[in-house]
């Protein structure tokens, strides 16, 4: 890992491409892992890492010579490209790369702090090629979560073991498939249907283990339940009843490795099933086999 003051992704190989840049960083923390892919190469990250911006950074190019994903994880500014300026500002995820001008500009008084992950290829390319991300800035409802997967980038990349490019491209693969099946546009983040979802969400996630059905979420979270319904099936692949019934699930094996000798009954009641048979079928349901057999698995040889 190389730390300091860095002119962050235009230190990659920028001569071609006309650019007006001010890279003001306070600091900066960056890794190198293949900065001359060759052109029949499949999949290549070149680099990445993370950038404290000063309050006078800006950047003006007509491209870049490989694709950069970049990632908001504080702070404001304004972002031209495609012909539209968007706001910056924590949870921000956008691209650019070969014949995409763009424009980076950040607030002096709240700088940005960015990741960025520089990538060439193939078959990465038409990865990301296939995402709403290539055609337009894109915003996470979870940015932890992404800002965790940048983190784990920079840290495989500043390591020095023989499978750091294959590990490094296999979170990359993660990202790009983070990014396209949770992030939204800003104004769908600002709808208040996409708001009413996490509502509920946050909830389920909070109270599963108190929860009986979904006229419960749908009172607590001021809802009708057929909304609720239609809402889940807009914004993921998974119904309410499967959340829920998945989060119980997982708290009751959880609780049966713990404790290997739990009888499958008490396990039950303790997930809110009086039912014993029904709940191993539920079990079975959620893990692909019954509760005993998931306990021996897990414990074999512990």
């Amino acid at each position: 890992m190389t730390c300091g003051l860095s002119g962050g992704p235009a230190k990659y190989f920028m001569k071609r491409e006309k650019q007006s840049c001010i890279f003001d960083d306070l600091s900066a923390e960056y890794y190198d892992l293949n900065l001359t892919p060759s052109g029949d190469q499949r999949e290549a990250i070149v680099g990445g890492g993370r950038e404290h911006c000063g309050p006078r950074y800006r950047v003006e190019r007509n491209g870049f010579d490989f694709y950069v994903i970049e990632f908001i994880a504080s702070g404001k500014g304004t972002l031209f490209i495609h012909g539209k300026t968007h706001p910056l500002c924590a949870g921000t995820l956008f691209l650019y790369g070969p014949n995409i001008s763009h424009k980076i500009r950040t607030d002096s008084d709240e700088p940005l702090v960015k990741h960025y992950v520089i990538f060439a290829g193939s078959d990465l390319v038409r990865q990301v090629k296939a995402t709403e991300l290539f055609k337009k800035p894109r915003h996470t409802p979870y940015p932890a979560r992404i800002c965790s997967m940048f983190e784990n980038l920079l840290a495989a990349g500043s390591e020095g073991g023989r499978h750091r490019n294959e590990i490094c491209i296999l979170q990359l693969k993660q990202l790009i498939l983070s990014i396209d099946e949770t992030a939204l546009s800003q104004r769908e983040m600002q709808l208040p249907s996409w708001q009413t979802y996490l509502r509920v969400v946050r909830y389920i996630e909070q109270h599963f283990p108190d929860i009986q059905n979904l006229d419960q979420v749908s009172e607590m979270c001021h809802t009708d339940k057929a909304y609720l319904c239609r809402l889940f099936k807009r914004y993921t692949d998974e119904t309410p009843l499967h959340m829920l019934t998945r989060l119980k699930m997982r708290q009751a094996a959880e609780r049966m490795l713990s404790d290997s000798g739990l009888p499958v009954k008490q396990a039950a009641e303790q997930a809110g099933y009086s039912d014993a048979g029904y709940f191993s079928r539920v079990f079975k349901r959620i893990f692909g086999v019954a509760p005993e057999t998931y306990v021996k698995t897990f414990c074999r040889g512990a």
